[in-house]
C-alpha cells in the first residue's frame, strides 16, 4: 500500500509539472495561432480523460483514449483513421457527414468546444449560435489548423483531428477485414456429456488438454464482442464458431454476429464432436463468405483501445506477426510437452519440410492473429495428411498443427506475406492474485492494445467479473 501511495504521489507531482509546462506552451501557441487564423477559421476541441501514466507518455495514452471514444461515437458514419508517429490521429469523414459526426460526438457527454480565432481575437470567443445544436457550449482555444477549411477536433497536446475532404487512395489495410471468434460453453450439460463420451476413447492425454478450466466461461465473449464494436468499428463481418451453442444474449445484443457450427466447416462427420482448438483452427478458413483478410480471436482476448487496421496489416498487405520472446526446442514434440509447446515444435518441423529452415520459430503472443485465407488454403494443399490428422484429433495431441496461431504466421514471414510487429499487450491467468490491483489500473491507464485473461487451472476471481463489466 505504501509503495502504491508513493507512486500516486510522485505521479501527481509529475502531472503538476506537466500542467505548468502546458501553460507555458499554450502561451506560445496562442501567439503562433495569430499567424494561422482567418475570418473563416474554426476550431473544435475534444479533450480525452486524464490517464495515469509516466510523464512522457501520458499525452499519448490520453490521445488513444480520446480516439477510441470518438471512433466509438461515430459508429456507422463512414470514416478513416490515420496515425503517423506522434502526430495527432486524423479521422477523415465525408463533408456531408460533418453535422452528423458532431452530433454523434456531442452525445458522448464530454466537453466538446468550438472556438473562432482571428487576428483581432487570438483567444477563444463565445460559441457561434449555429453550432450550439451540436452541444458545443464552452469555447476553448486550439492550436493547430488542419485542412483548407480549418475544422478539426484536437487539443494542445492530446486529442484527435476530425477533418473533411477527399479520401486518400485505399491501401491494403483498408480492405474488408473479418473477425472470427471461437467459443464454447463448458457448463452446458449436453456438451459435457458429449465430451465425456468422446474422452472415453482417448488415452495418454496431456492434463491441460482436458482441464475443465480450458472450457470455463464467464461471459468473456460478451465483453470481447463489445470491445470489437467499440475499438474496431471498421470490421466487416463477425463470425462465431461453436459446437452448435449460442449465448442467450447474442441475438438481442449482437444480431449481426454470424454463428458458424462445427459441422459447417468439418467435411467428415467422424471428426465431430471435437474439443480440440487446434482442430477447429485448421478449418476456420473454410467459413463460407470469409474475407481474404481476417483476425482470429479467442473469447478471452479483448481489444483495450482503438485498433486501426494498420495494426494487423501493413500498406503492402502483409499480416502482422506478434512474436513472443519464448522459443521452443528443435526436437520433435512428445507427450511430455504442453499442447502449445508441442504445436510450436511441429511448426518448426513443417517449416523445414516446406523449405524454410532458416525461420526462427517462437510462440506467439496471446493477441488477435491476422490471417490470409489464401495462405491457409495453400498450407492445407501442401500438408493434407497433417491437416487431416489435426482435424480428426478430438482432443489436443502432440501431432497437432496450430495453423492460425503458429504455422500460418511463420510461413507468412518466410514468404514475405507477413512481418514482425509490436503490440502493447497484457496477459494473465484469471486466478492470479495480482489482478485485484492490475485490472483497475488497466482500465485507468488504457496503455495496452490487447488484454488476454486466460483460464488455465483455477476458476476466475470475482474481481475479473467486475472488471469485465467495466471494460
Amino acid at each position: 500500500m505504501l509503495t502504491s501511495a508513493v507512486a500516486v504521489g510522485l505521479h501527481r507531482v509529475e502531472r503538476l509539472g506537466q500542467a505548468a509546462a502546458e501553460r507555458i506552451g499554450h502561451a506560445w501557441t496562442r501567439r503562433r495561432d495569430r499567424w494561422h487564423a482567418t475570418d473563416t477559421t474554426f476550431w473544435v476541441q475534444y479533450r480525452g480523460s486524464s490517464v495515469l501514466a509516466d510523464l512522457w507518455e501520458s499525452a499519448s495514452l490520453a490521445m488513444d483514449a480520446t480516439l477510441a471514444d470518438c471512433v466509438s461515437a461515430l459508429g456507422a458514419i463512414a470514416h478513416q483513421v490515420t496515425r503517423e508517429g506522434w502526430e495527432l490521429p486524423t479521422i477523415r469523414i465525408a463533408a456531408e457527414d460533418w453535422d452528423a459526426a458532431l452530433d454523434a460526438i456531442g452525445r458522448l457527454g464530454r466537453p466538446l468546444y468550438l472556438a473562432r480565432l482571428d487576428d483581432d481575437a487570438p483567444v477563444a470567443q463565445r460559441p457561434i449560435a449555429s453550432w450550439r445544436a451540436h452541444g458545443l457550449t464552452s469555447p476553448v482555444r486550439a492550436y493547430r489548423v488542419w485542412g483548407e477549411d480549418g475544422r478539426f477536433i484536437a487539443g494542445p497536446d492530446v486529442g484527435v483531428t476530425l477533418t473533411t475532404g477527399a479520401a486518400p487512395e485505399p491501401t491494403f489495410a483498408d480492405e474488408d477485414i473479418d473477425i472470427v471468434f471461437t467459443w464454447v460453453d463448458g457448463a452446458d450439460p449436453a456438451w459435457r456429456a458429449r465430451r465425456s463420451l468422446r474422452r472415453g476413447d482417448e488415452v495418454g492425454l496431456h492434463p491441460t488438454a482436458v482441464n475443465d478450466a480450458r472450457y470455463d466461461q464467464i461471459d468473456e465473449l460478451r465483453y470481447a464482442l463489445r470491445a470489437v464494436e467499440r475499438f474496431a468499428p471498421w470490421r466487416r463481418r463477425v463470425f462465431l464458431v461453436t459446437d452448435g451453442q449460442r449465448p442467450a444474449w447474442l441475438p438481442s445484443e449482437f444480431p449481426h454476429v454470424e454463428v458458424v457450427r462445427h459441422d459447417e466447416i468439418f467435411p467428415d462427420p467422424a471428426s465431430l464432436p471435437t474439443f480440440n482448438s487446434h482442430a477447429i483452427e485448421s478449418r476456420l478458413h473454410h467459413i463460407a463468405g470469409l474475407a481474404e483478410r481476417w483476425l482470429y480471436l479467442n473469447d478471452d482476448v479483448f481489444l483495450a483501445r482503438y485498433a486501426a487496421p494498420s495494426m494487423f496489416y501493413d500498406e503492402a498487405g502483409r499480416m502482422s506477426v506478434f512474436r513472443s520472446a519464448e522459443g521452443v526446442g528443435n526436437g520433435p514434440a512428445d507427450f511430455d510437452d504442453a499442447p502449445v509447446a508441442a504445436a510450436t515444435k511441429n511448426t518448426g518441423q513443417m517449416m523445414r519440410r516446406l523449405g524454410h529452415p532458416g525461420v526462427a520459430v517462437t510462440k506467439l503472443k496471446h493477441v488477435p492473429h491476422p490471417q490470409l485465407r489464401s495462405l491457409s488454403a495453400e498450407l492445407e494443399a501442401a500438408l493434407p495428411l497433417e491437416f487431416g490428422v489435426t482435424a480428426n484429433s478430438p482432443f489436443r495431441h502432440p501431432d497437432d498443427l496450430s495453423v492460425a496461431s503458429s504455422l500460418a504466421p511463420h510461413l507468412a514471414i518466410a514468404t514475405g506475406r507477413g512481418a514482425e510487429a509490436r503490440v502493447a499487450h497484457f496477459y494473465a491467468d484469471v486466478a492470479s492474485p495480482e489482478l485485484r490491483w492490475r485490472l483497475p489500473r488497466l482500465l485507468e491507464w488504457r496503455d495496452c492494445d490487447v488484454i488476454c485473461l486466460n483460464s488455465t487451472d483455477l476458476p476466475p476471481q470475482s474481481a475479473v467479473n467486475h472488471w469485465l463489466a467495466s471494460l
